[in-house]
Protein backbone atom coordinates (compact mmCIF):
# COMPACT_ATOMS: atom_id res chain seq x y z
CA UNK A 1 0.00 0.00 0.00
CA UNK A 2 1.04 3.54 -0.98
CA UNK A 3 -0.26 6.96 -0.52
CA UNK A 4 -2.40 8.01 -3.87
CA UNK A 5 -1.47 10.76 -5.71
CA UNK A 6 -3.64 13.43 -7.66
CA UNK A 7 -3.14 15.50 -10.63
CA UNK A 8 -6.43 17.98 -10.52
CA UNK A 9 -4.70 21.04 -12.07
CA UNK A 10 -3.22 18.87 -14.94
CA UNK A 11 -0.08 20.03 -14.25
CA UNK A 12 1.47 18.40 -10.87
CA UNK A 13 1.19 15.84 -8.86
CA UNK A 14 0.35 15.50 -5.12
CA UNK A 15 -1.04 13.59 -2.14
CA UNK A 16 -4.74 12.91 -2.63
CA UNK A 17 -6.69 13.35 0.01
CA UNK A 18 -10.19 12.91 1.21
CA UNK A 19 -11.29 15.92 3.43
CA UNK A 20 -8.36 15.89 5.71
CA UNK A 21 -7.36 11.72 5.07
CA UNK A 22 -4.61 10.72 3.11
CA UNK A 23 -5.67 8.30 0.35
CA UNK A 24 -3.93 5.36 0.09
CA UNK A 25 -3.42 3.25 -3.33
CA UNK A 26 -2.02 -0.44 -4.06
CA UNK A 27 1.69 1.79 -5.22
CA UNK A 28 2.08 0.82 -8.52
CA UNK A 29 -0.03 3.61 -10.00
CA UNK A 30 3.05 5.69 -7.71
CA UNK A 31 5.57 3.83 -9.54
CA UNK A 32 4.59 4.69 -12.60
CA UNK A 33 3.89 7.79 -11.92
CA UNK A 34 7.21 8.24 -10.43
CA UNK A 35 8.55 6.82 -13.42
CA UNK A 36 7.13 8.63 -16.30
CA UNK A 37 7.03 12.32 -14.36
CA UNK A 38 9.97 12.44 -12.91
CA UNK A 39 12.65 14.12 -14.92
CA UNK A 40 14.97 11.62 -15.70
CA UNK A 41 19.22 12.57 -16.55
CA UNK A 42 20.06 13.09 -20.23
CA UNK A 43 23.01 11.43 -21.13
CA UNK A 44 25.32 13.77 -21.76
CA UNK A 45 26.32 13.12 -25.67
CA UNK A 46 22.43 13.63 -26.41
CA UNK A 47 22.09 17.29 -25.33
CA UNK A 48 24.20 20.56 -26.67
CA UNK A 49 27.38 21.25 -24.25
CA UNK A 50 26.37 23.29 -21.33
CA UNK A 51 22.68 22.23 -21.26
CA UNK A 52 21.21 21.02 -17.94
CA UNK A 53 20.78 17.14 -18.27
CA UNK A 54 18.11 17.52 -15.51
CA UNK A 55 17.33 14.23 -13.46
CA UNK A 56 16.11 13.90 -10.29
CA UNK A 57 18.12 13.68 -7.11
CA UNK A 58 16.22 10.66 -5.81
CA UNK A 59 17.80 8.50 -8.17
CA UNK A 60 20.84 8.57 -6.66
CA UNK A 61 19.21 7.25 -3.42
CA UNK A 62 19.39 3.64 -4.53
CA UNK A 63 20.26 1.63 -7.73
CA UNK A 64 16.67 0.14 -8.03
CA UNK A 65 14.85 3.67 -8.14
CA UNK A 66 13.37 4.80 -11.40
CA UNK A 67 15.00 6.81 -13.39
CA UNK A 68 12.11 8.97 -14.99
CA UNK A 69 12.05 9.66 -18.07
CA UNK A 70 13.15 11.62 -21.15
CA UNK A 71 9.36 13.26 -21.75
CA UNK A 72 10.62 16.39 -20.49
CA UNK A 73 12.93 16.42 -23.76
CA UNK A 74 10.42 15.49 -26.13
CA UNK A 75 8.07 18.29 -25.13
CA UNK A 76 10.79 21.24 -26.44
CA UNK A 77 10.40 19.71 -29.71
CA UNK A 78 7.54 20.24 -32.50
CA UNK A 79 5.34 17.17 -33.14
CA UNK A 80 6.21 15.60 -35.94
CA UNK A 81 4.53 12.43 -37.71
CA UNK A 82 7.64 9.83 -36.20
CA UNK A 83 6.88 11.43 -32.23
CA UNK A 84 4.02 9.15 -31.24
CA UNK A 85 7.17 6.49 -31.79
CA UNK A 86 9.14 8.36 -29.94
CA UNK A 87 6.64 8.98 -26.94
CA UNK A 88 6.28 4.76 -27.33
CA UNK A 89 9.53 4.35 -26.96
CA UNK A 90 10.00 6.70 -24.11
CA UNK A 91 7.26 5.42 -21.77
CA UNK A 92 8.35 1.97 -22.21
CA UNK A 93 11.86 2.90 -21.37
CA UNK A 94 10.79 4.59 -18.52
CA UNK A 95 8.96 1.75 -17.05
CA UNK A 96 11.50 -1.14 -17.80
CA UNK A 97 13.11 -1.39 -14.44
CA UNK A 98 9.45 -2.56 -13.25
CA UNK A 99 9.82 -5.95 -15.46
CA UNK A 100 12.68 -6.88 -13.46
CA UNK A 101 11.88 -6.10 -10.06
CA UNK A 102 11.20 -9.23 -7.46
CA UNK A 103 9.12 -7.67 -4.44
CA UNK A 104 7.11 -4.26 -3.85
CA UNK A 105 3.89 -3.51 -5.95
CA UNK A 106 5.64 -4.01 -9.73
CA UNK A 107 6.98 -7.53 -8.15
CA UNK A 108 3.99 -9.22 -10.59
CA UNK A 109 4.41 -6.70 -13.76
CA UNK A 110 5.82 -9.17 -16.85
CA UNK A 111 5.39 -6.35 -19.24
CA UNK A 112 4.71 -2.46 -20.32
CA UNK A 113 3.36 -1.80 -23.51
CA UNK A 114 2.94 1.52 -24.84
CA UNK A 115 0.71 2.69 -27.74
CA UNK A 116 0.86 6.54 -28.45
CA UNK A 117 -1.08 8.20 -31.43
CA UNK A 118 -0.74 12.20 -31.99
CA UNK A 119 -4.22 13.51 -30.57
CA UNK A 120 -6.36 15.91 -32.75
CA UNK A 121 -6.03 18.77 -30.12
CA UNK A 122 -3.00 20.52 -31.19
CA UNK A 123 0.39 19.69 -29.39
CA UNK A 124 -0.82 16.99 -27.79
CA UNK A 125 -0.11 13.26 -27.82
CA UNK A 126 -2.07 10.69 -26.27
CA UNK A 127 -1.05 6.86 -25.04
CA UNK A 128 -2.09 4.07 -23.63
CA UNK A 129 -0.10 1.82 -21.36
CA UNK A 130 -1.09 -1.69 -21.24
CA UNK A 131 0.62 -3.07 -17.61
CA UNK A 132 0.70 -7.48 -17.85
CA UNK A 133 0.31 -8.89 -14.54
CA UNK A 134 1.82 -12.49 -13.98
CA UNK A 135 -1.49 -12.96 -11.94
CA UNK A 136 -4.35 -10.93 -14.33
CA UNK A 137 -5.33 -12.66 -17.47
CA UNK A 138 -5.79 -8.91 -18.67
CA UNK A 139 -3.67 -6.12 -18.11
CA UNK A 140 -4.31 -2.74 -16.34
CA UNK A 141 -4.55 -0.38 -18.80
CA UNK A 142 -3.83 3.60 -17.99
CA UNK A 143 -4.53 6.51 -20.30
CA UNK A 144 -2.02 9.27 -20.29
CA UNK A 145 -2.17 12.34 -22.16
CA UNK A 146 0.62 14.91 -22.69
CA UNK A 147 -0.17 18.50 -23.95
CA UNK A 148 2.87 20.31 -25.17
CA UNK A 149 1.64 23.31 -25.64
CA UNK A 150 0.36 23.97 -22.35
CA UNK A 151 2.44 22.16 -20.17
CA UNK A 152 -0.18 19.75 -18.83
CA UNK A 153 -0.70 15.90 -18.32
CA UNK A 154 -3.08 13.46 -17.52
CA UNK A 155 -2.47 9.83 -15.91
CA UNK A 156 -5.11 7.49 -15.11
CA UNK A 157 -6.34 3.81 -14.56
CA UNK A 158 -8.89 2.75 -17.79
CA UNK A 159 -11.66 1.01 -16.03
Amino acid sequence: MDIAFSNPGKTGFDFATDGSDLIVSDGLVTMFIHALFRDGRAPQDSIPAGTDPRGHWASALSAKAPDGSLLWRLSREKITPDMPHRVRETLEDACAFMIDETEGPAADVIGVEAIARKAEHRGRIEAQLNVYLSRRAIPRRFALVYDTANHRYEFEEIA
